[in-house]
């Protein structure tokens, strides 16, 4: 089938998921064109066909997620898209796509929609929409936001293969829950995992506060996301290109409520302190999720007291790691089966 592939460009997430995926299709020898912008442009541009647009972003103020910036950046982007239409219509005529994917990006949705394709949504943010979540009533007008914004992005599609650590009950028709998608790089290292004496911080954003609280604690932390390498007390900075050697054998994590680290930390089962970033719900939703299912906790304020406490009870969230046993090949079977049942139903 030739797949339109609507890929989120905002973080890696999206982007690694794609790489994963649109290979896979490839490989099965469907034809891919991704729509996207942004990182995951950059990501994807040299490895499938793709067509770049202006894509939508999240703006902060402090670390704190800025509604208006947000809305009002991306409706202006918006905008600009669609006075782009002559472009789109050729990428219609001329790749005459059978069947949309889309992971949260909103224009391929529209598309569909305009030229009656099936479409199919493969994200991990539809467990707002699709799943029936409990929201503690502090985060509850965050999660009415999240909400809005998800269904505006797609609310109607053939299938959900929604994305998911957790179990949880399902609310919506054509709604699958997924194991979460690991990078291969990731899968090759699981049979060498260690527990070395050293303890993951990934931080998105710099925070001075932050370091100056592990300064206190004897451990040894390996930090990321200053962009630099050195040694103070403690405390080793490291660039991008260690990572996965520091994911593979350290005894902890702390770091942002991304899906993807989080999806990894719990595959490679590492216990994991998440950070939250504040007004962004679905990060909120990967950290509610890590400490229900006792894999690990999470905070809005580190301290050198919660660092303590969570490396306490290190040993307990490893021990519940090592029971999580999902099927990590579940979505490429799943996608199989629904795109056998297209291809039938295109050729009668």
């Amino acid at each position: 089938m030739r797949i339109l592939y609507g890929v989120a460009g905002e973080g890696y997430g999206h982007s690694s998921r794609a790489l994963v995926i649109a290979d896979y299709l490839q490989k099965q020898g469907h034809e891919v064109v991704i729509l996207t912008y942004g990182q995951a442009y950059k990501v994807l541009k040299n490895k499938f066909k793709t067509f770049k647009v202006r894509g939508l972003h999240l703006f902060f103020e402090k670390s704190v997620l800025s509604m208006k910036k947000t809305i009002f950046n991306n409706l202006r982007h918006f905008t600009k898209n669609f006075l782009r239409w002559k472009k789109f219509y050729k990428l219609m005529q001329d790749f005459k796509p059978e069947l949309c994917i889309s992971d949260m990006e909103p224009i391929v949705p529209i598309l569909r929609n305009w030229y009656k394709l099936p479409l199919i949504c493969i994200d991990n943010q539809h467990r707002i929409t699709n799943l029936d979540i409990e929201v503690p009533k502090k985060y509850y007008q965050d999660y009415l936001v999240a909400k809005s914004v998800v269904d505006s992005f797609v609310k109607k599609a053939d299938y959900f293969l929604v994305l998911s650590f957790a179990n949880v009950k399902i609310n919506k028709k054509n709604t699958i829950i997924i194991p979460p998608l690991i990078r291969e790089e990731v899968k090759k290292i699981k049979n060498k995992v260690k527990y070395e004496n050293k303890i993951l911080i990934y931080l998105t954003k710099k925070d001075s506060s932050i370091l100056d609280e592990l300064k206190n604690i004897r451990e040894n932390f390996v930090v990321y996301g200053y962009d630099k390498k050195g040694k103070q007390e403690n405390i080793g900075f490291k660039t991008k290109e260690s990572f996965l050697q520091d994911l593979k054998d350290c005894k902890a994590i702390i770091a942002t409520a991304g899906f993807t680290l989080m999806s990894e930390a719990i595959f490679l089962k590492k216990p994991y302190l998440a950070l939250p970033l504040q007004g962004q719900f679905e990060q909120t939703l990967n950290a509610l999720f890590l400490k229900k299912a006792g894999f690990g906790d999470y905070t809005e304020n580190l301290t050198e007291k919660e660092i303590v406490y969570f490396l306490h009870k290190a040993e307990a969230y490893k021990k519940n790691l090592q029971t999580y046993k999902p099927d990590y090949n579940k979505l490429f079977r799943v996608l199989d089966k629904i795109l056998k049942g297209f291809e039938r139903y295109s050729r009668n």
